[in-house]
């Protein structure tokens, strides 16, 4: 940069530069370079006593050539530290904690509003990134809750919940909820004690596949939904062109809550798959006679399906035919623009400023 302009910014400026860019000026510039010692007008003199600014971090920790040598310290001890840009164009390299014993908190404030501006700049990169994938979001999203899957799941839950009657179905939502395990109360005779007491004992059974189908709470249609409008609401927020960065951060973080939502409700409604496994029925079924002596209940093949007979009546259950998880593509558009990592954008020449 002209000696005049590099003049004309520190007048206008000066300290203040990092404060006073825009979000576009941000997303223009870099902040980061490996090879500091290459830009222009820099010495290991002594810093000239003139008003400066913090222009670049440096980062070049596991180079060839070394750690870069520190104006003040006269040794090549730091892997990270700054840049320092003075009026007269002079540029030194600095590491952090020699800065902040040289000049203690007029450096602290310097280098946080540096911190501040490459932040700024890392996550208006990132809500620009979600804004542009907005509509597909919201329509992936509307989507996901009126796929077929979604009432076939329900369809299921309420087939089965008819099937297996009252007492059997209360003791799976225990079970979803607890530790996953089909256990079974039973009274055994304990012939070591006096007059061979009977005592009740925990049975331990197999895993239940598929517990989410049987899990309580709000259903999977009202899930949706709700993260539904949730999205849209944190959209909205980062759309206002007055959005602050911790706003920015925290819609970012909320829409990184809300996919991993999205993901459990994938679970939930993989659960069909894993429940009508043909062993897992069958373990369900002898669980089942345990638990409710009333009901008969058994398993078939193609389709493989739970089976319970009632009366004259036979009530069957299957997996739906072709039935398949929605909300691969949304999870992967949400992983691709809210939880991208930033981009590690560095100079090697010239200036940022």
């Amino acid at each position: 940069m002209p000696l005049a302009d590099l003049e004309a910014l520190f007048d206008k400026s000066g300290a203040g530069f990092w404060k006073t860019r825009s979000d576009d000026e941000l997303l223009a510039m870099e902040f980061t370079t490996d090879d500091p010692e290459s830009l222009d007008n820099v010495s290991n003199d002594p810093p000239p006593d003139e008003e400066a600014m913090v222009e670049l971090a440096y980062n070049v920790a596991g180079r060839d050539r070394g750690r870069a040598q520190c104006v003040f310290c006269k040794h090549p001890n730091h892997d990270k530290g700054v840049v320092m840009l003075y009026r007269s164009g002079g540029r030194r390299l600095v590491g952090r904690d020699c800065a902040h014993k040289r000049y203690g908190v007029v450096f602290d404030e310097l280098v946080k509003d540096f911190d501040a501006a490459r932040d700024r700049r890392d996550y208006v990169e990132r809500q620009r990134m979600v804004l542009s994938q907005r509509s597909d979001l919201v329509d992936q999203i509307a989507a996901m809750r009126a796929d077929p899957a979604v009432q076939a799941f329900m369809d299921v839950r309420r087939r089965l919940q008819a099937m297996l009657g009252r007492t059997v179905w209360a003791r799976l939502e225990r079970v979803a909820s607890g530790d996953g395990m089909l256990s079974t109360d039973e009274q055994l005779r304990d012939y070591g004690t006096e007059n061979a007491r009977v005592r009740g004992v925990v049975v331990q059974g197999y895993a239940l596949h598929g517990a989410e189908l049987f899990r309580s709470g709000p259903t999977v249609p009202e899930q949706l939904l709700a993260i539904e409008r949730e999205v849209e609401e944190t959209l909205e927020v980062l759309r206002r062109q007055e959005a602050t960065t911790r706003e920015i951060r925290i819609g970012l973080v909320k829409l990184g809550d809300l996919m991993r939502r999205i993901e459990e409700q994938r679970v939930r409604l993989r659960a069909v798959n894993s429940f009508f496994e043909i062993y897992n029925l069958g373990h369900v079924a002898e669980w089942a006679r345990k638990v409710d002596q009333q009901i008969i209940i058994g398993t078939g093949t193609l389709p493989t399906r739970l089976v319970v007979q009632r009366g004259s009546e036979t009530l069957e259950c299957a997996a739906p035919e072709h039935y398949r998880v929605p909300g691969q593509a949304l999870v992967a558009l949400m992983r691709d623009t809210v939880t991208a990592q930033k981009k590690v954008r560095r100079v090697t020449k010239g200036a940022a400023a």
